[in-house]
């Protein structure tokens, strides 16, 4: 009896152990997802759209959630820890926090240059709707707005 006991609490607790460890390393779901994306960056006298739909992946770990998806063969990842996001659009990295100015290196059509960043607002619930301030770290540049609709394999996936 104390054998069978001593085998079912050491069952359990690898069990659990490997429960812990699975998440800890960021693999607790990966799946497949239909992505509706949109952003609109606002300037002075006039904006820009860019607007798609697209396959991708979802992946849940332990703190945070990625997604990973493409534009045409441009590979885009947007990646939530907590109050901060980063998108990693083909060359441009952009890290976002709340209200804090960070600098970021961007890709434009003249090379690659540093502005600066700040997340205004985020609301995240099967769905994804970003604010956020692009400036050269004394002027605004644009307000950008990033919309992005996320639905897995066999659910319908709704317009922005």
């Amino acid at each position: 009896m104390k054998n069978s006991f001593y085998k079912l609490s050491h069952f359990i607790t690898d069990f659990i152990l490997a429960i812990l460890c699975y998440n800890m390393h960021g693999d607790r779901m990966k799946k497949n997802i239909k992505v509706n994306y949109k952003s609109i960056f606002k300037y002075d006298d006039h904006h820009e759209t860019v607007q798609f739909k697209s396959d991708g992946i979802y992946e849940k770990g332990f703190d945070k959630e990625k997604f990973t998806f493409y534009n045409n063969d441009q590979k885009i990842e947007i990646i939530l820890k907590g109050k901060e996001m980063t998108l990693a659009n083909g060359p441009s990295l952009l890290n976002l926090s709340y209200h804090r100015k960070i600098g970021n290196h961007y890709h434009t059509d003249y090379g690659m240059i540093e502005l600066f960043t700040e997340l205004i607002t985020m609301e995240h619930d099967r769905y994804l709707k970003v604010k956020y301030i692009l400036s050269d770290g004394h002027q605004q540049l644009s307000e950008v707005y990033v919309m992005m609709k996320y639905d897995f394999y066999g659910e319908e996936n709704e317009a922005i």
